[in-house]
């Protein structure tokens, strides 16, 4: 039975709220679900299209009116998963819904869920009024289905709830965030592991497995973290609310009572059920209870008690069975055997090494050490100091080998190469090999490519194969409109670049230099 509100605490209603929860049915909490994952969908395709700046205008105002409608749908919603859950404390019965109740969700929700988005961040920048602003907000959704309460009887309602014990109100709060934080974090990093997770188990590797790091900084991914745990914990603190209304209403109805009262009734009921089958079998006879055992017993249902036809006690051994019982109990003696064998060997390569020293029982520990363990020691240095001039003479040839063996086996040649597959040095040193080589076409690409690595490194451009070099300069245009020098630094490269990759132009030393020294006089112009 419900406590009255003046006893309740912050904890104790957290916890009514969670075996509300609990004990609420799937279609109590699918109606929450249909009304928020709309909404949140819409709001991240919303997102999505603000931000691309190939979005018109009249695109961005029909998603706009198009997410204005989602909202009302899910304050609707939710006053209906609110109202299931109030009645479900009460233990009344769903009313039937009539055109009435159904334009009053209508009104009020659409009314309500409006001046919320106002009222509540001005609420929380005022600190003050906050508690009672989420307390009437909240107990406004919990009443909103009623077909009694009109939008102004429901409004004043919600005003009378929310001013009931403010102390708790301000209890709550502080618990509900921090709950609500626990919930991000934890969806955060699970959402930040699943693709490198799909990676693992599946071998699918896909955009967000390979974009690593830039996967999490992407604003979606938080807005999706966001979207996500509101859907979850929405619920709970709606409950938390539903709870509160109910017993502020208590205090005044004593609806309490009746739910305790129905409560009692029902366990009145079910006791009686379970005691009335219990005096008619008592009424029983002993003969006839034996009689329906022994009958039970022949049931075929009991046929796996008994033996299978044909089995004795002596039936004889497949010859099969016996081989392998022997090879088995062979392999397990010769095992043994061995492990015997490896044990002497042990001990008397001790006694010949004079390592288990012969003292009689109780004798006192000798006080030197064998000279074997002298010779043990004498190598283990030796060795340690092999190693140390080892790693010394490699530090210093290690330079050398790099020289030589530092450049990797990448074809400049091939279509499917990427600027993230070597760091910028890597690129600018086959660039140099072709150089020396008089490949000025290939070090113009490795120039190319080079100068992509370290607009990647510096987060100007994310690497992708399927991107052009029309969008990568799209994007350093959107990232980078601060150093309009070194946008048209990058514009310039690219159009030399595809002029020789892709028109075929003649690439002189000449040109691999220019190209070159746009790609210095970049970096000059960008900031550390």
């Amino acid at each position: 039975m419900a406590k009255p509100l003046t006893r309740d605490g912050a904890i104790p209603l957290l916890e009514d709220a969670v075996h509300l929860l609990r004990r609420a049915p799937l279609s109590t909490l699918l109606c929450h679900l249909v009304g928020s994952a709309p909404l949140a969908l819409g709001l991240l395709i919303f997102w999505s299209d603000v931000t691309n700046t190939r979005t018109s205008n009249s695109t961005c105002a029909i998603e706009s009116v198009v997410l204005a409608l989602l909202l009302a749908w899910m304050n609707c919603w939710r006053a209906v998963f609110a109202g299931r859950l109030r009645r479900q404390l009460s233990g009344a019965a769903d009313a039937p819904w009539s055109w009435r109740r159904v334009w009053n969700l209508l009104a009020g929700q659409a009314f309500l869920g409006a001046t919320r988005l106002i009222a509540v961040p001005a609420a929380a920048l005022i600190v003050f009024p906050f508690a009672w602003v989420v307390g009437f907000y909240r107990s406004a959704t919990a009443l909103a289905d009623r077909d009694d309460l009109d939008v102004l009887q429901l409004i004043a309602q919600a005003r009378h709830l929310a001013g009931l014990q403010r102390r708790q109100s301000w209890s709550l709060l502080p618990i509900l965030a921090f709950l609500q934080l626990l919930v991000f974090v934890n969806l955060a990093l699970a959402f930040a592991v699943l693709p490198q997770l799909v990676r693992i188990f599946t071998g699918y590797e896909s955009d967000f497995s390979r974009s690593g790091v830039y996967f999490i900084f992407n604003p979606l991914f938080l807005l999706s973290v966001v979207s996500v745990s509101w859907m979850v914990f929405d619920p709970f603190a709606q409950a938390v609310f539903c709870v509160r209304c109910f017993h502020g209403e208590s205090i005044t109805s004593g609806e309490d009572l009746r739910a305790g009262l129905r409560a009692l009734v029902a366990s009145a009921v079910v006791l009686l059920l379970f005691l009335v089958p219990f005096h008619s079998a008592a009424a029983v006879s002993p003969q006839d209870l034996e009689a329906s055992v022994r009958k039970a017993e022949l049931a075929h249902e009991y046929d796996w008690r008994l033996p299978p036809p044909g089995a004795t006690a002596d039936h004889p051994v497949s010859w099969f069975v016996k081989v392998t019982d022997r090879i088995v109990d062979g392999l397990s003696a010769a095992k043994e055997a061995v492990g015997n064998f490896i044990h002497s060997l042990f001990d008397w390569l001790k006694r010949q090494l004079d390592l288990i020293p012969s003292a009689p029982p109780g004798a006192m520990p000798a006080t030197g050490l064998h000279h074997g363990i002298y010779i043990l020691i004498a190598a283990v240095l030796v060795f340690a100091l092999w190693i140390a001039w080892r790693r010394r003479w490699l530090q210093r040839a290690r330079p050398r080998i790099a020289a030589v063996y530092s450049l990797p086996a990448v074809n400049l040649d091939a279509e499917d190469l990427t600027a993230d597959r070597l760091p910028e040095e890597s690129w600018l040193d086959l660039a140099t090999r072709s150089l020396d080589e008089r490949n000025f076409r290939s070090a113009l690409r490795a120039f190319y490519l080079a100068n992509l690595a370290w607009l990647g490194r510096r987060e100007f451009l994310t690497i992708h194969s399927g991107k052009t070099n029309r969008e990568y300069e799209i994007e350093l245009r959107r990232k980078a409109r601060s150093f309009a020098e070194a946008r048209r630094l990058f514009s310039v490269n690219v159009a030399a670049f595809e002029r020789a990759w892709y028109g075929l132009h003649e690439v002189t030393a000449d040109d691999a230099a220019e190209f070159r020294r746009r790609t210095d006089a970049m970096k000059q112009g960008v900031p550390a």
